[in-house]
């Protein structure tokens, strides 16, 4: 629903974590992996994977030609290496759907490396995954912008101190896209409601892409839409709502994440906002403006006072239901002066 770009300089953060990526794999240590009953010690992350992924292909296939065009494979991820981390959400969209169109050889040995591929992502997300969140610096749930996903730490008697951070959604599920495990745009703070929901599902609109076009809008209890002087008549369990004018790609994030079923919870919410529209009509606001105005408060600070900050597009992130609350406003005629 949130469009991160809107904020953050995300092409800079990106580089910033290709560069972490980098010194996770190329940093001086001795990791080791048990190959025929020995151990097999390494001095990188990097030589690592790259001797699982050949002995992977060893194991994979015995086809001298599909052995080689594996071999090859594996040379030129190697080479791209930078492109697969940075790598857009236009361009992975593009390369999954030719995968989609040709399952060879080639893409079930990405399969094969799966389980390589993925403990890796598991292993840099314990190591860098807070730096990634705390550079970010969302404040909210992109998915749904319902539950704040801030970062902080705190202390238990005799343990270390607890790091409490968002969950890291992959937009392209890792277990059937491992490649891109630890691209920049394919990993989304989000919090556990939406990223347990998703789990391995496809969505379509990716935050780093583009946020929600369409307007949150109110409905009766029969899920029929409601004029302005209908909405004012009913009740708190007669309130619904749901997403008007939703394209393809944002029907797909709405049906698999519940965002109508879960907004709709918010009923009480949207309540006060239109009893609060009717206590606050053009006159009490002109009024209230003008109190205001003498203690040297512009309208646009009174407006913030009585219906919230954070209702600027680029602020969604910054609180909860901010998205919800500018979309019932602008059903309600109330516009920040």
């Amino acid at each position: 629903m949130i469009d991160i770009k809107r904020r953050i300089n995300v092409e800079a953060q990106a580089v910033v974590w290709l560069d972490k990526v980098k010194n996770f794999f190329n940093g001086p240590n001795s990791p080791w992996i048990k190959r025929k009953g020995r151990r097999v010690y390494f001095n990188s992350y990097k030589n690592k994977l790259k001797f699982q992924c050949l002995a992977k292909v060893s194991d994979y296939t015995t086809d001298t030609r599909l052995r080689r065009a594996c071999l090859a494979q594996l040379q030129y991820w190697w080479q791209h290496f930078d492109d697969i981390i940075l790598a857009s959400p236009t361009s992975m969209d593009s390369q999954i759907r030719k995968w989609k169109k040709r399952k060879d050889g080639k893409y079930r040995l990405l399969e094969a490396l799966k389980p390589i591929l993925t403990w890796y992502y598991e292993a840099v997300s314990d190591a860098i995954g807070q730096e990634l969140v705390e550079a970010l610096d969302i404040k909210t749930c992109p998915y749904c912008n319902r539950q704040f996903i801030y970062t902080f730490k705190g202390k238990m008697p005799n343990m270390n101190d607890r790091t409490e951070r968002p969950e890291l959604d992959h937009f392209y599920p890792k277990n059937t896209y491992p490649l891109f495990c630890l691209s920049f745009y394919n990993l989304i703070p989000a919090c556990h409601s939406c990223n347990h929901v998703k789990s391995e599902s496809l969505i379509g609109v990716n935050p780093y892409s583009r946020a929600f076009r369409s307007k949150l809008i109110v409905t009766d209890s029969a899920g029929n839409k409601v004029s302005r002087s209908k909405m004012y008549k009913l009740t708190m369990k007669e309130i619904g709502l749901k997403f008007d004018s939703v394209d393809a790609d944002e029907q797909k994030n709405v049906e698999m994440l519940g965002l109508e079923d879960a907004y709709s919870k918010h009923g009480d919410y949207v309540k006060e906002l239109i009893d609060k529209s009717m206590a606050y009509d053009a006159h009490a606001r002109q009024a209230l403006v003008a109190s205001f105005q003498g203690a040297g408060y512009h309208p646009r600070q009174v407006y913030d006072f009585v219906w919230g900050r954070h209702l600027m597009d680029a602020e969604y992130e910054d609180r909860p239901l901010s998205k919800l609350t500018k979309d019932m406003l602008d059903l309600l005629g109330i516009r920040r002066g």
